[in-house]
């Protein structure tokens, strides 16, 4: 508007108006000319009105500017959430939400005996696996006790081959001692039956003799009759007198023989009163044989009782070396050497790694729907976008977090129960004591 009456007065007064834009450009102060200017105003009809401006000068409605931010920043954003959607979306599984901590189970190495630690292997936060020394304890007395029972099975040894070596002695006495009997009998049972056959004999040859005896008395008797009766000569009397006398020396001399056959005898069979002797020597010999097979029996008792004991202190000197009875991590160290410890007191803490899982609650109301076996998935604080994959391990028989029966449904409807959801393979991401939160997958209707 300024402008445009400018332009109006401009074609009145031309060499004012000049006047005018000189001094504004020159920036010089004439006060002839702003009396000019003034005169001007006052001039100015008070209801003129201003003229319609021109086509060239109309403009296109500008946006506001902070309109246009939000809309930038719109625009943005749905081409982010679609990038978002098409690439890195994926939908949460339908399941049982449950939230708690990683536990493991944990083990106790305690030692057997009671004794002095001597040295300690492993501390909190070892990895450790199976066989790996854990603990040593101090050994001294059962090393001491140990070589008294090497000695001591040494000694049960030595007596148990003694015994054993004399036993085949005694078994060749009493084998030569039953030959010699059995000797001695046939030995005896002959001499006496030769001597019944010598006897028997002998006394043959006596009767024998005897019956000459008798014929050469009668021939002696008759002949000294012929000759008292001169029938014969005194030679021929004579010879039958010595007839007589040679047949009574033949009977004296079979009657000798006799009583040496019969003193024979007697002695052959005196001889087999020698064999129950011999048998009780035998019997002897048999009672040594029993004897020391007892010994033996004995001794080699004493030896399996030697080694017993030898055996039991080997194993407790094997007790006083403790080593890891699984894989895992050292949880926590309760023993220190030269600490003085009762049998069965813990030494360490071990926790099994490779058995991880994830101990939560899940509402009374969804308990029904959880299984042993389903399928889980496991969500750790340091690592959100990586899901853990779990089994439903356990679930307790009733509910946890209340301290008596519940009688009304509004308190029971609070009721928890506890799940344990056993991680398949952690990674090593896992560890006792992280918090955690997990889904239990439903099966699709």
């Amino acid at each position: 508007m300024t402008q445009t009456n400018n332009s109006q007065n401009s074609s009145k007064q031309p060499t004012s108006s000049l006047v005018v834009e000189d001094d504004d450009q020159n920036g010089s102060k004439q006060p002839a000319n702003s009396l000019v200017v003034e005169k001007e105003k006052q001039e100015k009809p008070a209801d003129t009105q201003p003229s319609e401006p021109s086509e060239s000068s109309k403009k296109k409605p500008k946006i506001p500017k902070p309109v246009f931010i939000l809309g930038v920043i719109a625009l943005l954003g749905g081409v982010g959430y679609g990038v978002y959607r098409l690439f890195f979306y994926h939908p949460e599984p339908n399941g049982i939400f449950l939230s708690g901590r990683i536990e493991g189970h944990e083990t106790d190495v305690s030692a057997k005996l009671g004794g002095k630690v001597k040295s300690v292997a492993v501390r909190e936060g070892d990895d450790v696996h199976p066989g790996e020394l854990l603990v040593r304890m101090d050994d001294s007395d059962l090393q001491a006790q140990l070589q008294g029972a090497k000695a001591n099975v040494f000694q049960a040894q030595e007596r148990l081959e003694r015994y054993r070596q004399q036993l085949p002695i005694l078994q060749a006495q009493l084998l030569q001692a039953q030959l010699t009997t059995d000797q001695a009998a046939q030995e005896s049972q002959g001499q006496v039956t030769q001597a019944e056959n010598t006897l028997a004999a002998d006394r043959a040859d006596l009767a024998q003799a005897e019956a000459n005896l008798k014929l050469a008395l009668s021939r002696q008797k008759r002949y000294r009759d012929l000759f008292a009766q001169g029938a014969v000569s005194a030679d021929l009397r004579d010879e039958y007198d010595n007839g007589a006398a040679t047949a009574q020396a033949q009977v004296n001399s079979a009657r000798q023989k006799v009583l040496a056959a019969e003193g024979a005898l007697t002695q052959a069979r005196s001889t087999l009163h020698n064999i129950p002797i011999r048998t009780a020597a035998a019997s002897q010999v048999q009672k040594q044989i029993a004897q020391a097979r007892t010994d033996i029996n004995v001794y080699q008792q004493a030896l399996r009782n030697s080694e017993a004991t030898q055996a039991q202190i080997q194993a407790n000197l094997n007790y006083l070396t403790i080593k890891s009875p699984m894989s895992g991590n050292v949880l926590t160290r309760d023993a220190e050497p030269g600490e003085v410890i009762a049998a069965g007191a813990p030494l360490l803490t071990l926790v099994n790694l490779d058995k991880l899982y994830l101990r939560g609650f899940v509402p009374e109301g969804q308990i029904g729907k959880v299984r042993l076996g389903q399928r889980a998935l496991v969500y750790l604080d340091s690592y959100p976008d990586r899901p853990l994959e779990a089994v439903v391990t356990r679930v307790d028989p009733k509910a946890s977090f209340t301290p008596e029966n519940i009688y009304f449904k509004k308190d029971r409807v609070t009721q928890v129960f506890g799940v344990e959801a056993t991680l398949k393979n952690s990674n090593g991401l896992a560890k006792q004591g992280m918090p955690a939160d997990g889904r239990i997958l439903l099966p699709k209707t």
